[in-house]
């Protein structure tokens, strides 16, 4: 079923709800704005949206830094990147349902099993065993969990080809809608800039200093 998406506009404050496997909603995330919305996803700035969970009884929390959510159409997954000037990006992949969109919020089933990366540490998958104890629990179907491990393998390839949300340069070009948007000042686009570069050139150092000890040893 291809669900309608066309009063998703660019601009717009919506929200967005999480739910379980059985229908109910135990997160909210409420006036995200959108900043680009084509065919494949929708992306998101979350500065400034507050966060909810039903069964705490707190009023919830507000994204004090900048983030990015990634919401494609046809993935069982959604991505937030979250900024951190001169540290760099963490991402939080959600194995979740396709989204639907009505009354002003998209809405998917969260699936528990989440890939994390952060500047100082490699993608790796948590939550398995809620996931296990979940799918017993909510009796996911074989269909499901098969689509799940699909896209926990899609998301690996991403990463390790520097594709989609991890590829730095698709990244700019989000930054560069959020400054011209006044969500980020010109000193935070040149800091988050700054730190991939930095880790950029980080990375092909190490290459380069493996690459010379490779040479003196077969000399």
């Amino acid at each position: 079923m291809e669900w309608d998406f066309s009063q998703v506009k660019v601009g717009k404050m919506i929200n967005i709800q999480a739910y379980k496997h059985d229908g109910f909603l135990y997160r909210q995330w409420t006036n995200a704005k959108v900043i680009f919305h084509n065919k494949r996803h929708i992306v998101l700035s979350l500065k400034g949206t507050r966060v909810t969970e039903t069964l705490k009884a707190r009023k919830g929390w507000i994204y004090k830094d900048d983030a990015l959510w990634f919401i494609p159409k046809k993935s069982f997954y959604n991505a937030i990147v979250l900024f951190k000037s001169g540290i760099g990006k963490s991402y939080y992949i959600n194995l979740s349902s396709y989204p639907i969109f009505e009354d002003r919020t998209i809405k998917f089933i969260d699936y528990d099993l989440d890939l994390k990366s952060y500047p100082t540490k490699e993608l790796q998958i948590v939550d398995k065993e809620e996931f296990n104890e979940n799918s017993r629990y909510y009796g996911y179907s074989k269909l499901t969990k098969t689509k799940i491990f699909k896209e926990v393998r899609n998301v690996v390839e991403l990463y390790s080809m520097n594709g989609y949300f991890f590829n730095d340069t698709i990244i700019d070009y989000y930054l560069d809608i959020m400054f011209k948007d006044k969500l980020i000042n010109e000193h935070k686009l040149n800091s988050y800039r700054c730190v991939h570069k930095k880790s950029l050139w980080e990375e092909t150092d190490m290459i380069h200093n493996l690459a010379r000890r490779y040479r003196r040893r077969t000399r």
